[in-house]
């Protein structure tokens, strides 16, 4: 009978003949140091959208609220990263999932982000990127 290997760690196996790994644990070593290239890019995609929709309600317990720009940043906001946009009047709205943002300036000149939760009325909102915004 030939011996065989863990995939993970080269200890020798035993029991059954087709068993590749020795427990759960190098199994899961295995697979998560083999991933494809693109998995690993959509999980940490995945991670930064969690990360601000975390920071969007922590900081908007009540749903809506008023933030300085500066103390996202600090607080490990990615501004290049969400699910959607709203366009309103007033401005575009950044969401991720059901929290969502729109940069303002006050009277200082000051960035700020006028965080809101979602609300029902906006899923009857379609936005269609190949309209100009001057057509709306």
């Amino acid at each position: 009978m030939k011996m065989k290997f863990c995939l993970s760690c080269s200890k020798e196996l035993v029991g059954r003949t087709d068993k590749k790994f020795c427990d759960a644990q190098c199994r899961s070593t295995y697979h998560n140091q083999n991933r494809p290239q693109h998995e690993i890019s959509i999980q940490k995609i995945n991670s930064t959208l969690r990360r601000n929709r975390s920071l969007l309600a922590h900081f908007s317990p009540s749903g809506k609220t008023t933030v300085n720009k500066e103390i996202m940043l600090k607080s490990g906001y990615s501004f290049e990263a969400f699910t959607h946009i709203f366009n309103f009047k007033s401005g575009t709205y950044y969401f991720c999932y059901d929290y969502g943002f729109l940069p303002i300036k006050d009277d200082n000149g000051i960035e700020k982000m006028l965080i809101v939760q979602k609300q029902d009325y906006m899923d009857t909102l379609n936005f269609n990127p190949w309209v100009s915004i001057w057509e709306r």
